[in-house]
C-alpha cells in the first residue's frame, strides 16, 4: 500500500514541478498527496479490500492527510490516530497478528525516524564518490528499517504463528530494491499506459521483477534452519514484549531503555514454557504423549491439522508425516500404549473389551468410545469430550491437571448448550394427625 500511494505520490509531484508556473503558485505536494489518496483507495479496491488491506489504507490516509493540514506525516500521533480509526471500525483486529505485527512495525519507524532527525548533523557526510554513496545510503536504509520491522514484529509472530525467519533480514533486504524500484512503479505505469494500449513493456518488466523476487524468496527458504520453530507462549509473556515495544517506542528520553525490564522478562519467561503432557482431540480420534525424551508421540488418528498445531505449539519442527511421532507407541488391534516422561502408562483403546483390561493396569485410559463403568485408573471417554472439548493434561505430583476448551461457565452465540438441570419439586407436606385443628404460630 504504501509503495503504491508513495510511487503516485513522487510521480503525480515530478510531473506537476515539470511547470515552473504549477511549481511556484500551485501546492504541489498537496496535490500529489490528494491524489496518492485517490489512488491507494482504488488500489485498495481492485486488490480485493480484505482486512488487511482496508488497515493498511486508513494509516496510509492518515499520514497522507498529514500532508493536507501541513502536519509532520511521520508521528506518533498519527499512528494513534490511525489505531483508533481502525479499533472503532474493527475491535475485535487488536487481537489479531496483522493489527499487531503492522501497528507494531510503523511504531518502531516512527520512533527511529524522529531519532533520526534530531541526531547531530555536524558529522561530515559520506566521502563515498558517486554513485556509490547513494548507493550505500539506500542499502543502509534498506538494512536497518528491516532490522527495525523484523525486531518489532518478532514477537507477535512467535506468539500467532510459532516461527521465526532469522534470515528474513536477509530476505527483505534482496527482495525490496526490487519491489520498490521494478514492481510496483511498473505497475503503476501499466495501469497509467492500458487505456493506450501501451502498457506491455510495464507488464514485461514487472513479471521479470517479480520473478527475481520469488528466486530470492526460495533460495532464502533453503537456507538451513532458515524456519526456526519456537514453542508456545502464554499471552502474559506477549504482553511483557508488548510492553517493552510501547515503553521504548514512546518516551523519547533517556526512560525509554527501562523496556529492557519487560524485554528480559519475557524472554525469561517465554524461554521456560509451561508445556502439556498430554493432548487429546476434542473427538477422541487420537492424541498426543510426551514421552521418555521430551518429545510428541502419537496414537490414534488425530486429523492432519490438528496434529500441526500440536507440533507448532511444543516448538517441534517435525512435519505431521515423520515416522518418529509413533516411536515408542506399542500398538494392536484393540489399543495403543505409550509411557510419559515419568514412566506414567496411557493407554488409546478401540475396542470396549481393551478398556475393562486397561483400566486394571494404565494410569490413564484414552477412548473415543462412550463408557459409563467404573474404572480404576483416570478415564477420559467419548461424553467427557463432547461435553469438554479438547483436552490438555499437565503433569503433577498427584496425577494430571486438566485444561478444557469448553469452559462450563462460557455462554457465547457460538457455543453448545448445555443442558440446564431439572429443579427438582419441593413435596407437598404430609397432612398432620390433627387435620381439622390449625398450628397456633408460637409467636
Amino acid at each position: 500500500m504504501v509503495l503504491a500511494a508513495g510511487t503516485i505520490f513522487w510521480l503525480v509531484r515530478a510531473l506537476l514541478a515539470m511547470s515552473q508556473t504549477v511549481a511556484l503558485h500551485w501546492p504541489v505536494k498537496k496535490l500529489a498527496a490528494v491524489a496518492a489518496m485517490l489512488g491507494a483507495t482504488a488500489y485498495c479496491t481492485f486488490s480485493g479490500s480484505d482486512v488487511a488491506t482496508e488497515r493498511s489504507l486508513i494509516m496510509t490516509l492518515v499520514m497522507l492527510g498529514a500532508i493536507l493540514v501541513d502536519r509532520a506525516a511521520l508521528s506518533m500521533r498519527n499512528l494513534a490516530l490511525a489505531a483508533m480509526i481502525v479499533l472503532l471500525r474493527e475491535p475485535e483486529a487488536l487481537l489479531g497478528p496483522s493489527f499487531q505485527m503492522s501497528f507494531g512495525a510503523v511504531a518502531a519507524l516512527i520512533a527511529f525516524a524522529e531519532r533520526w532527525e534530531r541526531r547531530d548533523r555536524s558529522e561530515p557526510p559520506s566521502a563515498l564518490p558517486w554513485p556509490l554513496g547513494p548507493i550505500w545510503a539506500a542499502a543502509l536504509g534498506i538494512l536497518v528499517t528491516t532490522m527495525l520491522a523484523t525486531a518489532a514484529t518478532a514477537p507477535f509472530g512467535a506468539y500467532h504463528f510459532q516461527t521465526f525467519n532469522p534470515f528474513g533480514l536477509l530476505g527483505n533486504a534482496m527482495a525490496l530494491p526490487f519491489v520498490s524500484l521494478f514492481v510496483m512503479p511498473a505497475a503503476v505505469f501499466g495501469v497509467l499506459a492500458y487505456p493506450f494500449g501501451l502498457d506491455w513493456p510495464a507488464w514485461a518488466l514487472m513479471g521479470l521483477a517479480s520473478d527475481a523476487v520469488l528466486k530470492v524468496a526460495h533460495w532464502v527458504a533453503t537456507i538451513d534452519h532458515s524456519t526456526v520453530t519456537v514453542a508456545a507462549f502464554g499471552p502474559a509473556v506477549l504482553a511483557c514484549f508488548a510492553a517493552a515495544l510501547l515503553w521504548l517506542t514512546l518516551w523519547t528520553t533517556a526512560w525509554r531503555w527501562l523496556a529492557a525490564l519487560p524485554l528480559v522478562l519475557g524472554v525469561a519467561t517465554a524461554g521456560k514454557p509451561e508445556r502439556p503432557e498430554i493432548l487429546i482431540e476434542r473427538d477422541g480420534s487420537g492424541l498426543a504423549v510426551r514421552g521418555p525424551d521430551g518429545r510428541l508421540a502419537i496414537a490414534g488418528k488425530p486429523s492432519r491439522f490438528v496434529l500441526q498445531q500440536w507440533l507448532a505449539a511444543d516448538g517441534d519442527s517435525r512435519s505431521p508425516d515423520d515416522p518418529t511421532l509413533r516411536a515408542g507407541v506399542a500398538c494392536d488391534r484393540l489399543a495403543c500404549v505409550v509411557q510419559t516422561v515419568d514412566r506414567r502408562t496411557v493407554s488409546y483403546t478401540r475396542e470396549r473389551l481393551a478398556i475393562i483390561e486397561d483400566c486394571q493396569r494404565a494410569d490413564l485410559v484414552v477412548t473415543a468410545i462412550p463408557w459409563s463403568g467404573t474404572c480404576k485408573a483416570r478415564l477420559v471417554e467419548r461424553m467427557a469430550l463432547t461435553r469438554d472439548g479438547a483436552t490438555s493434561l499437565f503433569r503433577t505430583a498427584s496425577g494430571w491437571s486438566s485444561h478444557i476448551s469448553e469452559q462450563p461457565d462460557s455462554e457465547r452465540p457460538w457455543s453448545r448448550r448445555k443442558p440446564t438441570p431439572a429443579t427438582p419439586s419441593t413435596p407437598a407436606p404430609a397432612p398432620s394427625a390433627d387435620a381439622g385443628e390449625s398450628d397456633a404460630d408460637p409467636l
